[in-house]
């Protein structure tokens, strides 16, 4: 039997006792090498991989909706019915298995055939069909659009451009793991050089794209080559800004997007002692946390007068700055850099307030700017940026955006959104591929984003531009806590740490138009698993 994985061969293993198993509740088990996950929902019992195809964590904690499970990690979804991928971060299917109850015991073997898998796909490139697909940019919603496409039926010719000279890798970890060391080189790819191969997804590497002809359908590239489409995604992220201060030309000076950039600054940071971060930004504290888990010391410079209070509010942006500041962290907030000067072999950094801080390394995160140069002359930029239909569509037929770039209507309060986050920009290139294979339905995900700062780990759900009235329920000196961010008594956003349940279903709620309400959220005897059973206002 071919290509069925030889179901008749597999043998029936005993997993657990059908009394071990309570509805909705996922059970784990480990069966020789396998992680196991087995699911009761409806009375039907399913088995499936145990571990998030992201990074690996353990699903038994994460929230089940019905068929659909979240993983506890990065939000990550599964149908446990199927093992498939319904949302990024994770990219690859969760193994199936099939089931069986006889005398109140449930045995599983592996199911004859797997759901599609980014490393197994269902379908590959065909002559049959002559259509050009081409994705410019190899990031998150580039490489997300790109594996989608296959693994839902598209057979023509597609080509995914890139001006970097590496495949798609995990850009996230950049500021991370991979400067603490903790993660190699060869550990941050998204999927080996075969991966794309056998999906005949084509990769061209160091191709720049210089101009878009949207009426034409071509894209022009650096080195004089061209090419036509019959329909693009356009995923080129964003440019990461340099400070206009002199000295950002020197040596020892850096911004940090690309994996060389990364590998740049790894290279210069042999034998520093002493650091400068540009910015109180995300990647400028996670940038920070690595240098000092490195046991480099570490300046922050930010005109901010508290890190990241725009986004978290005050309390919680104090208490990001105690967890840096007892792990050594300086601070100097509420000023700017004038000047980077060369000092020997070394750098002065001098501030607005008329301080110099010596350093060996100086970084800045400062935040990034859509990559929409090639698209100036193509009449799909509006301030700055590309808006897009629901489906992600641009106003040319046939061309999308996703990511960075893009310009997304937001369900949830009715205006745009422009968000630069990777699990955001994975869904977008996701929807994206489907509505270019056809599908109709507006993006409807509510964002998600996580950081990482030593061993707190601070998670994100919704979209708040802005807000009047931060709730609590917990205890933020602690590190256990949700957030909820409320404009005129109506939620938009929450932020947790340590309560990973909560901020998935707050996700879901958002996502249901169900609140929370202030006084709901508040209160840690309302319990959210039942307001999502509650019908909408």
């Amino acid at each position: 039997m071919k290509g069925g994985g030889n179901v008749a061969e597999e043998k029936w293993e005993e997993a657990v006792k059908e009394e071990e198993l309570r509805e909705g509740v996922p059970v784990a088990v480990k069966l020789e090498k396998k992680n196991v996950l087995l699911v009761k929902t409806g009375g039907t019992v399913h088995a499936c991989g145990g571990k998030c195809t992201h990074y690996g964590v353990p699903l038994k904690d994460g929230v089940l909706l019905g068929h659909v499970l979240t993983c506890p990690g990065h939000n990550a979804r599964f149908d446990v019915s199927t093992g498939k991928a319904e949302a990024p971060p994770a990219l690859e299917n969760l193994a199936h298995y099939e089931t069986k109850v006889e005398k109140g015991k449930v045995f599983i073997r592996k199911a004859g055939k797997r759901a599609s898998s980014a490393r197994e796909p269902s379908t590959k490139g065909s002559a049959k069909n002559t259509e050009t697909y081409i994705i410019v940019g190899a990031g998150a919603a580039g490489n997300a659009a790109a594996l989608t496409l296959r693994r839902n039926g598209y057979e023509g010719r597609l080509i995914m451009v890139t001006a970097e000279s590496e495949l798609p890798y995990d850009r996230p970890n950049l500021s991370k793991d991979f400067i603490t060391g903790e993660v190699k080189r060869e550990w941050m790819s998204l999927g080996p050089p075969e991966l794309y191969k056998n999906l005949q997804i084509e990769v061209w590497t160091g191709h720049k794209a210089i101009n878009l002809d949207a009426r034409n359908k071509t894209v022009s590239f650096a080195h004089e080559s061209q090419i036509g489409f019959d329909k693009a995604l356009l995923a080129t992220g964003g440019i990461p800004r340099s400070p206009a201060i002199t000295g950002t030309e020197s040596p020892g000076f850096f911004l940090l997007r690309s994996l060389s950039d990364a590998e740049a600054i790894l290279k210069n940071l042999e034998g520093a002692g002493e650091a400068v971060v540009i910015g109180s930004s995300f990647i400028g504290l996670e940038v920070a946390a690595s240098l000092r888990t490195r046991n480099v010391a570490v300046h922050v410079v930010s005109p901010d007068a508290v890190p990241l209070a725009r986004v978290f509010g005050e309390r919680i942006g104090a208490r990001i700055r105690r967890i840096h500041e007892k792990r050594g962290v300086v601070f100097q907030l509420g000023v700017s850099v004038d000047e980077i000067a060369a000092d020997g072999k070394g750098k002065t950094v001098k501030l607005s307030n008329g301080k110099s801080i010596p350093a060996d390394i100086v970084i800045a995160g400062i935040g990034v700017v859509p990559a929409v140069t090639y698209l100036l002359d193509s009449g799909l930029v509006e301030s700055g940026a590309v808006p897009v239909k629901g489906t992600l569509e641009t106003k040319a037929e046939g061309i999308f955006a996703a990511g960075d770039i893009a310009i997304v209507p937001d369900p949830l309060s009715g205006k745009t959104r422009r968000i630069e986050h990777w699990v955001e920009a994975e869904r977008q290139g996701r929807h994206a591929a489907l509505a270019m294979l056809g599908a109709k339905e507006p993006y409807a995900e509510v964002p998600f984003f996580w950081t990482k700062q030593y061993d707190t780990a601070l998670k994100y759900v919704g979209h708040a531009k802005s807000f009047d009235r931060v709730v609590y329920r917990g205890k933020v000196e602690e590190d256990d806590f949700i957030a909820g961010y409320y404009e005129k008594e109506k939620i938009q956003a929450a932020a947790g740490c340590g309560r990973s349940t909560d901020i998935i279903l707050i996700g879901e709620l958002l996502k249901a138009g169900k609140g929370p309400s202030a006084a709901q959220l508040e209160d840690g005897g309302v319990a959210l698993h039942d307001l999502l059973r509650m019908k909408p206002d």
